[in-house]
């Protein structure tokens, strides 16, 4: 009976072994599925904030056109009272025109001074339907989502006419031994609703 030798021990040795690379494994897995939700939530709301924009863009594009035309007006009545004081001046004439042209490309149409603040108002609007999307937890918090660059439709043709928003989540990937951030970005471009 020489021949045997102890095994006691030998089950535990390899179970303290396995054990944590198989726990490990099924964690990378689950954190798999909850990227997966997460990328599938933040394209679902890119998407939406891009369509329900696009749809109501029309709207937007006259209200662009009576502030222009305002606008166009007031800076005209503008420099047409300040040449009939002068009264025959050319020089001063021509000077006055070349200011109201400078004065109306400079003042912004609502669809450029939408286009400055946009990120603001559609990292709201996206969260918002991050979150309904998403189960309530640390891991699929809205607030690391930003949006990066965005644009609202400023025109009748090519890309002026897009609505575009592009967003991202940053999200921590926490397993045994390691962490890693993994960043999320998403794009969505919809042709706004804007007519020929």
């Amino acid at each position: 009976m020489r021949f045997l030798k102890k095994d006691n021990g030998s089950i535990t040795v390899e179970a303290a072994l396995i054990i944590p690379l198989l726990l490990t494994f099924i964690l990378f897995l689950t954190s798999l599925v909850k990227i997966s939700i997460a990328e599938m939530a933040l394209q679902e709301a890119v998407n939406e904030t891009a369509q329900s924009v696009a749809h109501y863009s029309y709207l937007a594009m006259l209200a662009q056109n009576q502030i222009q035309s305002q606008t166009d007006g007031f800076v005209d009545s503008l420099t047409d009272n300040a040449a009939g004081k002068l009264g025959n001046d050319e020089v001063a004439e021509y000077i006055l025109n070349k200011l109201g042209e400078v004065g109306k490309d400079v003042i912004p149409t609502s669809g450029e001074a939408l286009n400055h603040f946009s990120d603001s108002v559609y990292q709201d609007i996206v969260k918002g339907m991050y979150q309904e999307n998403v189960p309530s937890s640390s891991f699929f918090s809205p607030e690391n989502i930003r949006v990066t660059n965005s644009s609202f439709p400023h025109g009748t043709s090519g890309d002026a006419a897009d609505v575009k928003i592009e967003a991202e989540n940053t999200m921590q990937m926490v397993l045994p031994f390691f962490e890693k951030e993994i960043k999320i970005k998403k794009v969505a471009v919809e042709r706004g609703w804007v007519g020929n």
